[in-house]
């Protein structure tokens, strides 16, 4: 690796800008600068205090970063799992930080965006399937849009380029995580057994049967890495998920069977109702079983659980342009989830 690389990586906390920066911390060379308005106090790299929402701040405290080589960007402004998340604010905090890095980007080589399927529309309407890269925007009510077409302006006569990655339903195994829908099907699940009911899917049979997918968090973060240093991918977006899609009706009788209960059907329920009925419940189970004391309202974002299973049509994205460009990194789903619920058992979340 290059040590003379200084990589910044803005929305550090979050999710996916932690999974990414610990990738890069851990693969040595990348000398990461995570970017947050609060950054933890036990990072494991240098962290600088920072609101990407006000252009002032951005300014004063980057103007000292006068190396800076390479730039993770998956800030976003926030928003619970599920909701509509602001255009405007979301354009001007990418803005803000472009405008900072203006006058000290001469050794800028690459700066990388994480989006999602938004860009497509899949929460807007069905179109046909698999996505492709070179799709026309179904969303324009997204920031992506206007993110990367600011982006492009930006890059143009400049030495350096741009990449943006596009995952759906990012899963990973971490405890601090809220949104998480191994986690949530996880409670669910735990819940019903302990009732005695069988798996109901909460949903429609449309989206029941639907094809849908997901984006391991590790993979991305690879994935990130390898645009950011992969000249072929040099001002492209790519798809970027498991490559396996499944429908919900293929997934839940395995997770029917992993928790050794009855698989139901499709039942006009959600889960953020089922939360709010169940908390007595819960409180009881973390007893029972020793499990983390915790509120289950708060254990998981229960709406962006519902916000998943909202979609009635197929939502798959199309890989092979990743594959022809060089990465053919795939993830097995079911085994994915199944080690997921293992995982929360032996964090003692679940019983």
């Amino acid at each position: 690796m290059n040590s003379s690389r200084l990589t910044l990586i803005a929305g550090a906390t979050g999710q996916i800008g932690s999974s990414v920066g610990a990738h890069l911390f851990e693969q040595g060379g990348w000398n990461p600068i995570g970017l947050a308005r609060a950054p933890k106090p036990d990072a494991r790299y240098p962290m600088l205090a920072l609101d990407l929402t006000n252009a002032q701040d951005c300014a004063d405290k980057l103007a000292a970063i006068t190396s800076v080589t390479h730039v993770l960007y998956a800030a976003r402004f926030d928003h619970f799992g599920g909701e509509l998340e602001s255009r405007e604010t979301n354009v001007r905090m990418l803005e803000n930080l472009l405008n900072a890095l203006n006058p000290a980007s001469g050794n800028l080589q690459h700066i990388h965006l994480v989006h999602g399927t938004k860009y497509y529309g899949h929460t807007v309407r069905e179109r046909p399937t698999p996505y492709q890269e070179d799709d026309a925007c179904g969303n324009f009510n997204s920031f992506y849009y206007e993110q990367q077409g600011l982006l492009q302006e930006r890059q143009r006569g400049r030495k350096w380029s741009w990449s943006i990655s596009r995952p759906h339903a990012f899963c990973n195994y971490r405890t601090d995580e809220s949104r998480n829908m191994i986690l949530i099907v996880g409670l669910y699940a735990s819940i019903l057994r302990e009732l005695g009911l069988p798996l109901v899917y909460p949903g429609t049979l449309r989206s029941y049967r639907a094809k849908t997918q997901f984006s391991w968090l590790p993979t991305l973060a690879r994935a990130a890495t390898w645009m950011m240093t992969d000249s072929r991918c040099a001002n492209q977006a790519y798809n970027i998920v498991n490559g396996d899609p499944m429908s919900w009706s293929e997934l839940w009788p395995l997770f029917a069977q992993y928790f050794e209960m009855e698989c139901g059907a499709p039942e006009d329920c959600t889960f953020a109702d089922f939360a709010r009925q169940h908390t007595q419940t819960w409180l009881h189970m973390t007893s029972k079983y020793g499990l983390q004391n915790s509120d289950l309202a708060a254990l998981a974002q229960w709406p962006y659980g519902d916000y998943v299973m909202s979609l009635q049509w197929d939502v798959v994205s199309d890989m092979r342009k990743a594959a022809r460009d060089g990465f053919h990194e795939r993830v097995n789903t079911s085994t994915m989830w199944l080690k997921g619920f293992d995982f929360f058992r032996t964090q003692k979340i679940i019983p």
